[in-house]
């Protein structure tokens, strides 16, 4: 994942003791809801052609909800 949050794909060659990596290619963007980690926004399958991803459609907003504590008390009178 790259720092303007799309999603990079490398080449990579390892043989012996070297290892080189490849220019990285941009995949798609990921405008999902912020995690600590990375690797909580998506998934990819063994094989790497598909990806699961956690993603947000239109605005995001708040929903209020009402929290009644001790009900019971009130239902017994």
């Amino acid at each position: 994942m790259s720092t303007d949050n799309k999603l990079v794909a490398v080449d990579v060659k390892a043989e012996g003791s070297t290892f080189e990596v490849g220019a990285a290619k941009a995949l798609f963007d990921l405008r999902g809801p912020s995690f600590n980690s990375p690797q909580s926004q998506f998934a990819v399958t063994a094989d790497g052609q598909k990806f699961l991803i956690a993603n947000t459609f239109g605005e995001s907003s708040s929903i209020p909800i009402t929290v009644v504590l001790n009900w019971t008390a009130d239902w017994k009178r």
